[in-house]
């Protein structure tokens, strides 16, 4: 990523009326808990100071920040953040390039119904070949349906609305909400409806929607519980809740610890197990959840942790790389065990 400016900003303290203390984990209430990683820093985009401490729940093995930034202060973990540049397509240059983003076209038209050219249908032959390719073109799509005749999509998190043009290629009607200002304002500048806030700003059983979607959001939020009781009031009788976010429970965080790219300190202020997750989209009232296919995930996951390691970033490359042995056999575990993937990815459905 471009822009990213290092600086040591952890030697600074977080405004001390900017804190407050978790006693519960915010997952499922549990009092109990054990000390997961202490003095933890922002090496990601290296703009939020403080040093930061994480509790693992001895009840339902979530993680989370205690002290943690409040509601009203969480906005100086964000002066730097990817979600502020413009939505970039840069053409594909050479044969090879060209021709794989014809297959990708081809398979984008055919599965999500989006119009996206050149295309190429040998693409949806190919993708039938390539299971790996499919479940990452699939998950970059959030597994969504075709849509029908006036059907809605609300992205909770949208950023840049990145994902919400994708949709809306595909025949979707969107809408997306933000806390973020500056996202918000490159989103509204491609003719999007973006809403400055909180899912709470949307009136349940006003405005409806056939899908929301939430990639890498709920991490995010104070109170994880009573937002996904929302997205269920927004949601229409049948409809979808799609969710993906970091693992606690990873082989990436067991090989990386404290320098794994998931942890991403103080934005990041909860993570969940898989089965917290269900759980916890229990306790909002969904029903009927399916974890989406395997798509490898760790060669990525990985370097970005042995760059954070090294102290140089997740958007530059590891001096030293990852022992391919040690990929083969984390992605071999993903493949197999869902519960020790990267990233929690699943569907959920209102009755």
């Amino acid at each position: 990523m471009q822009g990213i400016t290092k600086t040591e900003n952890h030697t600074q303290s977080w405004p001390s009326d900017g804190l407050e203390s978790v006693s519960m984990c915010p997952v499922c209430e549990s009092d109990r808990r054990e000390l997961l990683h202490q003095g933890l820093t922002d090496r990601v985009f290296f703009c939020a100071p403080g040093e930061w401490s994480m509790y693992e729940c001895g009840a339902c093995a979530s993680a989370y920040l205690d002290p943690r930034p409040t509601a009203e202060s969480i906005g100086l973990a964000y002066l730097q953040y990817f979600t502020h540049d413009g939505v970039e397509s840069a053409a594909p240059d050479g044969f090879m390039q060209k021709l794989r983003q014809r297959l990708a076209n081809g398979y984008l038209n055919y599965r999500f119904g989006a119009q996206t050219y050149p295309a190429s249908v040998l693409g949806v032959l190919v993708a039938g070949l390539m299971p790996n390719k499919r479940a990452t073109i699939d998950a970059g799509m959030r597994n969504l349906p075709i849509a029908k005749a006036g059907a809605r999509l609300l992205d909770m998190g949208c950023g840049n609305g990145a994902f919400l043009l994708r949709a809306r290629n595909a025949g979707w009607e969107v809408v997306g909400v933000d806390f973020d200002a500056k996202a918000v304002e490159v989103a509204r500048a491609q003719g999007l409806d973006v809403r400055l806030g909180g899912i709470d700003n949307l009136e349940p059983f006003v405005e409806q929607f056939d899908v929301i979607t939430m990639s890498h959001v709920i991490e995010h939020v104070h109170h994880p519980l009573e937002v996904l009781r929302v997205c269920y009031k927004l949601l229409k009788p049948g409809g979808f809740l799609w969710l993906e976010t970091p693992n606690i429970a990873s082989e990436g965080h067991q090989l990386f610890g404290a320098n794994w790219r998931g942890l991403e300190p103080p934005r990041h202020l909860v993570l969940f197990t898989l089965e917290a997750m269900r759980e916890t989209l229990k306790k909002a009232g969904f029903v009927d959840m399916e974890v989406q296919a395997y798509r490898p995930l760790c060669a990525g996951i990985f370097s970005s942790s042995k760059a954070v390691a090294e102290g140089i970033g997740p958007f530059l490359e590891s001096r030293e790389g990852v022992s391919p042995e040690v990929l083969r056999n984390a992605e071999q575990v993903a493949r197999y065990d869902p519960d020790r993937r990267e990233f929690i990815t699943i569907k959920t459905w209102k009755l």
